[in-house]
């Protein structure tokens, strides 16, 4: 005990000198405030004030104090504006010195009150003297008090009786605000309340009236009083809460100490001590420190990062694994480790304790605990109990690596294995040298339709053959083989069978190997399994694609080729008015050509996540004069009248220019090709609200068209890959990709695309794309 001493009052000098300071402003305060001869009775019950509100119990809640005894008190002696005044101005200084008793509230581990829960019990405090103060001078009371007021009892009747439950319901409610149960409040602090409450009136009638009677030097013995009575009262609370929480915290320890001997599992061992730890003594880091067969410091466990093969422990660790010895640093202390040369961890803890671990006088290991600013230092208590808590764990973990050396240890190495086969998505089958079936996982066994506990140590039926590409010749060839020592090569085998549904084939790989023994002895053949249908199924896609592609970029290619003949021609000839248009057509063709492939590389790159738009702030109206002026070639030559709106006032929008030019493209595209002769491709473009208040508007794009619609059934689908929807039931052109291209470009950009029909026949595509983030205020230029 002796040895804490200087720790626990090292800072008695500091802590007097703040109380110095803080007692004399409050004086100074009061006596500028008041000038008047009431100037030592206000700074007397102020002191009173905030000594009683900051000793409330419990701690962490403060329902039951002296507060409204000298509130009461204050009412009768100095008068009810000023008690108001006083009241609030000492509830305030009392939360302003709160950090004074910061040493007392070290030494316990309790809740802490938080700041709303403060503020709220003052506002109890508050009230219930204002309700207290309207209810005495309402029955005809006299504040402040005088001896006449004396004889008539009445209003200190009425006053006790409706301070007392209106004191009660005050805490009731900010009890009930702060959504704990009523149950709770009944049983624990509803008697007590309600006692300060009706005997807070009767001892602040004592108190003024020993006041009006002995005067000034009475009303200090009083105060005195009241001071020590709630210090004493604080005092054994807390010397209650102490004693109640170590005897928790033995029987915890007790029934941890079982729970950690009925284990022999090294992870259970290491979670367990971790959720005693927790359970007992409040932290913030926790790891364990242990030494592998090969003399090297492991990390096996810690609660506050990935565990990491390279880890190397820092220096206060090493000092604690070097040294054999307990090592408590906190920010008392903390400068010690600079003359020691070691260096503290990043970022600096308010506490850290290493603990060593020791077995059969062995140091096995070390335990480090850490606490994160702001929090207290170790206790003697805490070290106390988490040095019980590292002689247990000691035992266990020195328990379990012995257990790791046995044959069950083996047992459960096997259990792990099979966890880890049954895991796979591989099939795994294993036969023996006459075709029973050794090993078999959940894979494997939903390839053969049949439970694996009725597989094993049986041998193949013939159903099973052809599930897992066999005959009946091929398995007894290979039985054959390997009963007479002339072991076949590994090798891999691809076979399809008919799937559960008709019309539908699976494909796997099958991957063969033998198993020897350790003296080369073949103990089975094993054999993994690989559904590739779906891989089967992509290449083929990947197939149709690449037929289609190539179909679609013939005309494409024969215009650009044919018009720059002609082109060449004429350049080579004399110079005609057509070059210009020729050139033009070449390059339309050339750019829908690189639009074709850039989609489809674009959908597969978003598809996959891989595409990084490029997003910045741009105006859309240039944007939009420059796609309808390519289209507007193909328009005419349909007899398609092909308009688009832009409001002067859209908003600029935060979008990758390239990819909205696709996207207007695709829309625009899209429309003409399904609008008929003498139709309208119109499109529009209004501002969009902001989704939230921080954010800019953005914009709205609607694309109609005259065509013959999409039926409803089908304006979902509209959006997928390949997907070609004509009721008409004409040939269209175009790779099925467009719409897909659009819907996850505008999604990669925070926006929807929906379709509907629109007011005069037709579809009608709307799409939303954002305005500028926060962090932009200036548009950008036109």
């Amino acid at each position: 005990m002796m040895a804490d001493f200087p720790k626990r009052f090292h800072h008695l000098p500091a802590q007097v000198g703040e109380w110095v300071l803080f007692l004399g402003s409050l004086l100074a305060a009061t006596w500028v405030v008041t000038r008047s001869q009431e100037a030592p009775e206000l700074i007397l019950l102020a002191v009173l004030i905030i000594i009683t509100y900051n000793f409330s119990l419990p701690p962490a809640w403060g329902a039951i104090n002296l507060t409204p005894l000298v509130l009461l008190t204050s009412l009768l002696i100095v008068g009810a504006k000023t008690a108001v005044f006083q009241a609030t101005g000492s509830l305030l200084l009392a939360e302003l010195a709160r950090p004074l008793w910061q040493s007392i509230w070290n030494t316990l581990e309790i809740e802490r009150p938080s700041r709303h829960e403060r503020v709220g019990l003052v506002l109890v405090h508050l009230l219930s003297l204002g309700i207290g103060i309207y209810i005495y001078q309402s029955s005809g009371g006299a504040a402040p008090l005088f001896r006449d007021a004396l004889q008539m009892p009445a209003p200190f009747l009425w006053l006790t009786i409706g301070f007392a439950p209106t004191y009660l319901l005050l805490h009731l409610g900010l009890w009930l605000w702060e959504k704990r149960p009523f149950s709770q409040f009944w049983q624990q602090n509803a008697l007590a309340t309600l006692i300060i409450g009706l005997t807070a009136p009767a001892f602040a009638l004592l108190g003024s009236l020993i006041f009006l009677q002995s005067g000034l030097p009475a009303l200090i013995l009083f105060a005195l009083a009241l001071t020590i009575f709630s210090i004493i009262l604080w005092l054994n609370w807390q010397r209650q809460y102490t004693l109640a929480r170590q005897l928790s915290q033995f029987t915890a320890l007790n029934r941890s100490g079982a729970s950690l001997r009925e284990t022999l599992d090294l992870p259970t061992v290491l979670q367990r001590t971790y959720t005693l730890v927790q359970e007992l003594v409040p932290i913030d880091r926790f790891e364990i420190v242990l030494q592998d067969k090969d003399g090297q410091w492991q990390r096996p466990f810690t609660n506050h990062e990935t565990i990491t093969p390279n880890w190397q422990p820092d220096d206060f660790t090493q000092w604690v694994l070097a040294n054999g010895r307990l090592l408590d640093i906190n920010q008392t202390n903390i400068h010690f480790a600079a003359k020691h040369n070691l260096t503290p961890p990043t970022p600096l803890p308010a506490a850290w304790l290493g603990i060593p671990l020791t077995s059969n006088e062995k140091l096995i290991g070390a335990m480090i605990l850490q606490r994160n600013p702001p929090a207290t230092p170790f206790s003697r208590w805490n070290r106390e109990v988490l040095l019980a808590i590292a002689g247990q764990a000691s035992a266990a973990i020195e328990n379990a690596r012995l257990y790791n050396l046995t044959d069950e240890a083996l047992a459960q190495r096997v259990r792990q294995l099979q966890a880890l086969l049954d895991a796979m998505e591989e099939g795994v089958l294993m036969l023996d040298k006459n075709g029973r079936i050794l090993l078999c996982n959940p894979v494997a066994a939903n390839l053969l339709h049949t439970p694996a506990t009725q597989l094993l140590n049986h041998p193949l039926a013939e159903t099973h053959l052809a599930r897992i590409g066999y005959t009946a010749t091929s398995l007894a060839t290979l039985c054959q083989q390997l009963q007479s020592g002339k072991i076949p090569t590994p090798r891999h085998t691809e076979y399809d069978i008919p799937a559960d549904t008709p019309y539908q084939k699976r494909w796997f790989i099958r991957a063969e190997a033998p198993v020897f023994t350790n003296n080369k002895q073949v103990l089975g053949w094993l054999m993994l399994f690989r559904d590739i249908t779906e891989e089967k199924e992509l290449a083929e896609r990947r197939a149709d694609l690449t037929r289609m592609i190539v179909h679609d970029l013939r005309n494409p290619l024969t215009t650009m080729a044919s018009t720059l003949n002609l082109a060449q021609r004429h350049l080579n000839s004399a110079v005609s008015n057509n070059v210009h248009e020729l050139l033009m057509a070449a390059s339309t063709s050339c750019a829908d050509l690189l639009d074709m492939v850039d989609s489809l590389l674009d959908v597969t790159r978003m598809e996959s996540g891989q595409l990084i738009i490029e997003a910045e702030p741009m105006r859309l109206p240039p944007l939009v004069t420059q796609v309808i002026a390519r289209l507007q070639p193909l328009a005419h030559a349909r007899g398609i009248t092909l308009t688009c709106t832009c409001p002067p006032d859209l908003p600029p929008i935060w979008a990758d220019a390239e990819l909205v030019r696709r996207i207007l493209i695709n829309l625009l595209d899209n429309a003409l090709k399904f609008t008929p002769a003498g139709g309208t491709v119109n499109g529009r473009f209004l501002p969009e609200p902001a989704p939230t208040p921080e954010h800019e508007p953005g914009i709205r794009g609607i694309i109609e068209d005259t065509g013959p619609g999409i039926p409803p059934e089908f304006r979902t689908k509209v959006f997928d890959r390949f997907m070609h929807t004509n009721p008409g039931g004409a040939q269209v052109r175009g790779t099925g990709l467009g719409l897909t291209f659009c819907k996850l470009a505008i999604e990669a950009h925070n926006g929807r695309i929906w379709v509907e029909d629109a007011p005069g026949g037709g579809s009608r595509f709307i799409f939303t794309l954002p305005g500028l983030p926060p962090i932009y205020t200036h548009p950008p230029d036109d």
